[in-house]
């Protein structure tokens, strides 16, 4: 290697105390309700934990019907999870949010970083 030049790669570490903030991870099933259309607001609880909850940026766009919707984006980071997607949502404080991303740094299995968009317009929303 040439002189100066270190390859160092830390990995992700866990610092406990910054999962404060408690979640719910749920899984958005489609059920059909009494006249036949698909109702989405039924969740099923995956798992409730401990999370670190941050606000990464944002901003408008427009949609389809000449309105803006906002779009917040953020990061949750939670003890290892199995089984945890970008097919489900998390819930904290009365918000909702649709994971985007779940990574598993350096596939270690001692953390999982969720890359979430907030839910604030149905248009928003996925079903698996």
């Amino acid at each position: 290697m040439p002189w100066g030049l270190q390859v160092s790669r830390r990995s992700p570490t866990l610092n406990v105390g910054r999962l404060r903030n408690q979640i719910s991870i749920v899984r958005v099933s489609s059920v059909q309700d009494s006249t036949g259309g698909t109702n989405l607001s039924v969740d099923v609880l995956y798992a409730n934990v401990w999370a670190s909850v941050e606000a990464q940026g944002g901003g408008d766009s427009a949609n389809g019907g000449g309105g803006f919707v906002s779009k917040v984006t953020h990061q949750i980071v939670i003890r290892y999870l199995a089984g945890v997607t970008a097919a489900m949502q998390v819930q904290f404080q009365g918000r909702q949010f649709q994971i985007e991303a779940v990574q598993n740094p350096d596939e270690r299995n001692k953390i999982l970083i969720l890359q979430c968009i907030e839910i604030n317009d149905s248009a928003q929303q996925r079903v698996a």
